[in-house]
Parts: C-alpha cells; sequence; structure tokens
C-alpha cells in the first residue's frame, strides 16, 4: 500500500470513530445547554455585573466552527463584528477581533475562526509551552503564518516570544489580523503582516525580491511554517503554487543556515528533531464534505507525495482539546 492509500485509510478510520463518538457528543453538548439555561449564562462570554462584555464563544464548548455554516445568508464584513477570547495554558488569553459569524463567500473565509486555527493554536501552545518547562528558557523561532486570517495562530507565536511572519490574501482580513496581532503581541518578539499571493510568490524567479522572503531572510529563514484551514475546493487552483513555496522556503533556509547555522531544535511529534536544513511545517485541516471530496483529499496528499514530502499525521493524543474539534486532524508535511 502506498503512502497516499495509507493516509486515506488513517482519514477514513478517524471518521469512522467520528461515527461513534457523535452520540456521546450529542448528549454532552445537550448536557451543556441545560447547564446553561439554569445558569443565566452564555457558556461562553463575561457575565452581567463583572466588567466588559464581548460576544464570543468558549472553544471548549464547541464541536466545530460556530461560523462553519457557508451557505448562509449573511455576508461577511468587518461592520458585523464580535470578539471571542480564547484561553490557553501557556500564553494566557487572546482576544480576536472577528468579521460576521456567517459566511458566504469564500473570498472572505479569513474573518471568521474556524476549527483548524483552535487545534493549531492549542498545538503549538502545548509544543512551546513543554519546551519551556524542559528547558527553562524559551528559544525564539521563526514562524511563518500562510492564509493567517485572523491571526490566532500568530498572537499565540507572538504571545510566546517569536518571530511571526504573518501573512493573508484578503485585504479585509489583513486589517483585522494586523489589530488582533497588535492587541495580543509581546514586545520580545519582532511582528510584521504581509499580503502574499502563492501564485505570484511561486511565480518569482527570484524570491529575494518578495517582502516575505526579505523578512525571513533577517532571521537565517523560517523554522515554523503554519497552514491553518487553507486546503479546500476554493483553494484547489493553488495548491501546486503552494507546494512551489514551500520549496522556495525550504531553498532559503538551507542557502541562509550554511552560511550562519542556527541552534533552534524543533521536535517533531513522534520526538525526533527536524532536520537543520528543513522548516517544520504544520497543516491543520477540516474534513468538510461540501468542500472536499475524498478523491480531492487523494489529489492534495498526492501533490505533497510528488513533491518529495509525506504526511504525518500528530496523534490527538497530543493535542490539547483535540476531543473537542473530532473533525480537524494536524499532519507534519515533511521532506523525505
Amino acid at each position: 500500500m502506498n503512502s497516499t492509500a495509507h493516509l486515506c485509510v488513517l482519514l477514513f478510520l478517524h471518521r469512522l470513530y467520528l461515527c461513534f463518538s457523535f452520540s456521546s457528543l450529542f448528549a454532552r453538548r445537550r448536557l451543556t445547554i441545560e447547564l446553561r439555561s439554569v445558569a443565566g449564562d452564555d457558556g461562553g462570554g463575561e457575565c452581567a455585573g463583572r466588567g466588559t462584555t464581548y460576544s464570543w464563544i468558549n472553544p471548549k464548548l464547541q464541536t466545530s466552527d460556530s461560523a462553519e455554516q457557508r451557505g448562509n445568508n449573511t455576508e461577511s464584513s468587518i461592520s458585523e463584528s464580535s470578539y471571542k477570547r480564547i484561553q490557553f495554558d501557556g500564553c494566557g488569553s487572546i482576544l480576536v477581533h472577528c468579521g460576521a459569524s456567517s459566511i458566504t463567500s469564500l473570498q472572505h473565509t479569513g474573518l471568521s475562526l474556524w476549527s483548524a486555527a483552535y487545534v493549531m493554536s492549542y498545538y503549538i501552545d502545548d509544543m512551546w509551552n513543554q519546551e519551556l518547562r524542559s528547558n527553562h528558557q524559551m528559544t525564539k523561532w521563526t514562524v511563518l503564518d500562510l492564509g493567517a486570517g485572523l491571526g490566532l495562530c500568530s498572537a499565540v507565536a507572538a504571545k510566546h516570544g517569536m518571530n511571526v511572519v504573518s501573512t493573508d490574501c484578503d485585504p479585509q482580513a489583513l486589517v483585522l489580523l494586523e489589530e488582533n496581532l497588535k492587541r495580543n503581541c509581546n514586545d520580545n518578539g519582532g511582528i510584521s503582516v504581509h499580503s502574499l499571493d502563492w501564485f505570484d510568490a511561486a511565480d518569482l524567479a527570484d524570491v529575494t525580491t518578495n517582502p516575505v522572503f526579505l523578512e525571513l531572510e533577517k532571521y537565517a529563514g523560517v523554522d515554523l511554517v503554519m497552514l491553518s484551514d487553507v486546503i479546500y475546493s476554493a483553494t484547489k487552483p493553488a495548491w501546486k503554487a503552494l507546494v512551489v513555496l514551500l520549496e522556495q522556503l525550504r531553498s532559503q533556509r538551507m542557502h541562509l543556515q550554511m552560511r550562519s547555522p542556527a541552534n533552534v531544535k524543533r521536535k517533531r511529534c513522534d520526538g525526533t528533531d527536524t532536520p537543520a536544513s528543513d522548516p517544520l511545517v504544520l497543516l491543520s485541516y477540516t474534513q468538510r464534505r461540501r468542500d472536499m471530496s475524498p478523491r480531492d483529499e487523494a489529489e492534495f496528499f498526492t501533490l505533497i507525495q510528488n513533491a518529495g514530502m509525506e504526511a504525518v499525521l500528530v496523534p490527538s493524543g497530543h493535542i490539547p482539546h483535540g476531543q473537542t474539534y473530532m473533525l480537524t486532524t494536524l499532519f507534519e508535511l515533511r521532506w523525505v
């Protein structure tokens, strides 16, 4: 069995597990609703009389995105905005300014928080929190967020003191992305926000002219690339450009590491070290049948395999609150 077929089998078994889990999940959510009704609280925001009230949702009570209803009739816009506060064990509280809670236009999916962003954020927060507990100090990573949207993952990295280069191609999302990073960032990390079109970057004969690559060059290349919910039907035309972009990032890092080797140790999910020449690439992916058929999934992972990479499933037990987002899986994309 080839690696693509093996990965598809893993995804099938994961979905089979979901079927057996839904009954207990619905019972738990019904109990949650009853308890919230008795308490008179919405279960997620500040209680009345306790200061500022935000419109936000406790991610621990979510089973999927509150905004994950792309067929609704409300157009996303910044004017129909709200705030969501998410608590992390390592970096503390993150407050995110969101766009509308319902989306019809696939051009503005970056204006909402999706399950994949929560899963990615919980994982990297725990990863760096464990590093801090083990080494009693934090190594400064250089992090690139591709398709950052509202910037939850970037904000977690920033609060851990990382150098963060956060990108998106939606002008509306970029406004909220920059605002959210300014609100949540620490002073001990370099943070920048850039507009990045994957097609344009992949077509460049000399990537050193691109502002994102120029920013990464200051830090001897990227240590971690985050891809949160960027693989679905609307982005399919850009998948090949994304793979080319990942290879360009790897080439830049290899070149810069030869000149100035870095001491950043980046552990993989299996405990092994990421090769010094390679970025650590994390892909957080939510299975949505209306957006991605099994054939589409196989096509993407075949594309990854043909580029000399493999997708390694991160065990759900390694992701805090991972059981809450059962439709979302996290992969490491590795060069082989």
